[in-house]
Order: structure tokens, then sequence, then C-alpha cells
């Protein structure tokens, strides 16, 4: 399949062709990155008290009105470290008739290729309504994002997967000043789309100068219009 071309979209450019990419999704997409940081958080601290021990990778998961949770602390070491650190939040609009046989085959392999990366400190996960996913993943550096965007496993589920169980994808990349030990919130920088349902498939980018952190599009239209 040829690259799709990647549009550059403005911070405040809504496609109507793409809700995906409309950026009323960034205060509730931002809202939900945060709310998984809270439970990294809350894992680090309870560690922290000594109420809890934190193993490498170990997958912990439950589920909250019959929707799964997940997180994963990768580093129990560095991810206390009071530095800057990064981060990836992946939403997804799921197929809501697609076969989940390659999407979980997919998601237990990127989960195992963690251990691979000694850059990743944390991931948190929730299942929401109506087929829709949030991921969010914390680690060191923004070169990291390379490496596990070059790893196989990695590049077989955007590649092969995606398509066939996504309606549309969107990654924001972003950043939390303080760490996961602070009380900063996570400052989104840049975000990429992916619409499959369109034909050809379509693909964006949006930069964001200075970052958007929580309230900054809080009295504009695009905030409170529904792309829904």
């Amino acid at each position: 399949m040829p690259e799709a071309t990647i549009i550059e979209l403005e911070p405040d450019e809504g496609p109507d062709a793409h809700p995906c990419a409309c950026p009323s999704h960034y205060p509730r997409d931002l809202a939900l990155m945060n709310y998984l940081l809270q439970d990294i958080r809350s894992l680090v601290r309870l560690a922290a008290m000594g109420q809890r021990t934190l193993t490498a990778h170990e997958r912990i998961e439950w589920m909250v009105h019959d929707l799964k949770r997940r997180t994963i602390v990768c580093d129990p070491d560095r991810i206390v470290e009071p530095v800057t650190v990064h981060v990836v939040g992946f939403f997804s609009d799921r197929i809501a008739d697609a076969d989940k046989t390659p999407l979980d085959q997919a998601e237990d392999g990127l989960l195992a290729e963690l251990a691979n990366h000694p850059g990743m400190l944390g991931y948190s996960s929730m299942e929401l309504i109506d087929n829709y996913w949030a991921n969010l993943v914390i680690h060191t550096d923004p070169a990291d994002r390379e490496t596990w965007r070059g790893a196989a496993v990695h590049k077989k589920a955007v590649d092969e997967v995606a398509p066939l169980v996504y309606n549309s994808v969107r990654i924001h990349k972003g950043c939390l000043l303080e760490g996961v030990p602070g009380s900063e919130t996570i400052r989104i920088e840049s975000t990429g789309y992916w619409d499959y349902a369109s034909t050809p498939q379509w693909q964006a980018v949006r930069e964001l100068p200075g970052g958007f952190q929580a309230g900054a599009f809080a009295s504009t239209d695009l905030a409170t219009n529904d792309p829904r």
C-alpha cells in the first residue's frame, strides 16, 4: 500500500470530512490521559509509603463498570524520579463488528515488547463505551518513540492490524514536566491522526506551539462541538 500523504493541520483546524481530527477532542482526551496517569501515580505513591511492592512489567488488571482497566509499571526505580518525562496517548474508534482476535494478539505482543525498551517507564489503559479505547505510555526521552515504532511487533500492529479493526486512531505526544511523582498535568505537544474509514486512507499531524493543557480551548466553539 502506498504511503498516505500527511496533511499538516493548524492548531484550531477541524477538517469536516474527518471528525476524528476535530480539535474538540482535546479537552476530553487530555482529561482521560490525566486520569490514566493517576492510576500509575497511585501505584507509585503506595509503593513510596511501603503499602505496595512494584514488580517490573507486572500486568495489573481490573474492571470498572464492566470495562477493562490495565496498568503496568515497567521500571519501578526510574518512574519515581521527579524529572521531565514524555508521554504518548492513544485513542481509537474500533469497528464494532471487527474480529477482535488480531487486535488481542497484537496487544499482547506490544505489551510483551515493552520489556525490550529500557526507556519505557509505564503503561495505563482503559476501555471506554461504544468501542472506544484509551492508552497512555510514559517514557524517558522522545527518541524512545522512534525505537518503539521500529519494533517489528509495532510495525505489524500499525500496518496490518489497525486498518482491520479501527475506523480511526489519534495519537497525542506530550510531556510531564515534574515526572510521575509530581502534581503537574500532561501537556500535549502534537497529535497524529489516521482515518482508516476514508478512501484513500487519510493521515494528518497537528503541532501545538507551546503545548496544550487543560482549559486551553475551554471558551472556543471547537471545544464544545461534539464531532460524533
